[in-house]
């Protein structure tokens, strides 16, 4: 295809299964894969394995992790998330009863066996915790700090790699319940109702770097919404308040209308017959594919002895889709590898 391929506009409904709605489930049990008593004792023969080689998490690759019967399971999962719905559930790891170093040895060698683990900030992180660290409100322009990094309640958006994992070691007290909705359902919702608004998705928002920008970077960047590659429709939609707290460093205004495409986006992933939720339990590890599905979160309080933690990993999986250089962009200056 074309170097400008991302110039093309999808015109007709997206179909297959990435395309859903709430009545379409049942109930948890329709995303939820339960890992049972051997499944479990595999994981902890193979940290025990990884633990000899004493490598760093970094160093590690599949074969210190060898997970034989697991990584079969895991495989059915990409594949769900990659041409299915495009999320799950991973249930029933023992965190209570894992140091967390030993819960995040175990989670990145599932991660492993998903797909190719990549940074997620400027420090080159490849794991982050997500909980409150106190360092101020999302919705102040002024902020510097990232979503994951607050109590806030975060707005529908997706990540930049191809798919996010959290594993969950505690929830919060009250609140932190985590939505999703499918980004296709909301693309056909706009091409049958708001076709005329389909050109400003595609340009794309202009968003601010959060001060993680590489010395030869400006401090924000843009990214569309919506792209078609190769037959395939594809989202990336992040932070609105990373659009808002832009227009100061940028120089670049929102108009009315590019206001309205974004509170019209949200409007339509939070009708009740296209978001699902869920609370994530301790030892959930939730899968989302970033392509398909975009996330939200409601906000959370933490107790006096409970303070929601939750691991985060970014992966590009080895059956990702193909973009050109100014889509699914990393927000850190390194390009999507694969």
């Amino acid at each position: 295809m074309p170097s400008n391929s991302h110039h093309f506009i999808r015109t007709e409904p997206v179909t297959g299964p990435g395309v859903w709605q709430a009545s379409d489930f049942t109930d948890s049990s329709s995303w939820t894969e339960v890992l049972d008593e051997r499944e479990i004792a595999e994981l902890e023969s193979a940290l025990g394995t990884a633990k000899e080689r004493g490598e760093p998490l970094g160093e590690l690759s599949v074969d210190d992790f060898p997970l034989p019967t697991l990584s079969r399971r895991l495989e059915a999962i990409v594949d769900e998330l990659e041409f299915g719905r495009g999320f799950s559930v991973l249930r029933g790891l023992p965190v209570d009863k894992w140091s967390v170093e030993d819960a995040k040895v175990i989670y990145w060698g599932i991660g492993l066996h998903l797909g190719v683990p990549v940074s997620q900030n400027a420090a080159g992180d490849l794991m982050a915790h997500v909980k409150d660290h106190s360092e101020g409100d999302l919705d102040d322009p002024n902020t510097v700090t990232r979503a994951y990094r607050t109590r806030s309640a975060l707005p529908f958006h997706t990540d930049s790699a191809d798919i996010v994992g959290l594993l969950c070691l505690r929830n919060a007290g009250n609140g932190g319940v985590s939505t999703l909705a499918s980004s296709m359902t909301i693309y056909n919702y706009l091409l049958a109702h708001h076709r005329e608004l389909l050109g400003i998705y595609y340009r794309g928002f202009v968003y601010d770097r959060r001060a993680e920008e590489a010395t030869d970077e400006v401090p924000y960047y843009r990214n569309a919404v919506y792209g078609y590659f190769n037959g395939q429709l594809s989202c990336r939609f992040y932070m609105a308040q990373y659009i808002e707290s832009a227009t100061a460093r940028s120089g670049i205004p929102l108009s009315d209308i590019e206001r309205y495409a974004l509170r019209l986006f949200q409007e339509i992933g939070a009708m009740d017959e296209h978001q699902i939720s869920m609370k994530l339990q301790p030892g959930d590890i939730q899968l989302l594919n970033n392509n398909l599905v975009v996330h939200g979160r409601t906000a959370f309080e933490d107790q006096p002895g409970r303070h929601r933690d939750l691991l985060r990993l970014w992966l590009n999986t080895r059956k990702a889709r193909e973009y050109p250089a100014d889509f699914a962009a990393f927000r850190f200056g390194m390009p999507k590898t694969h």
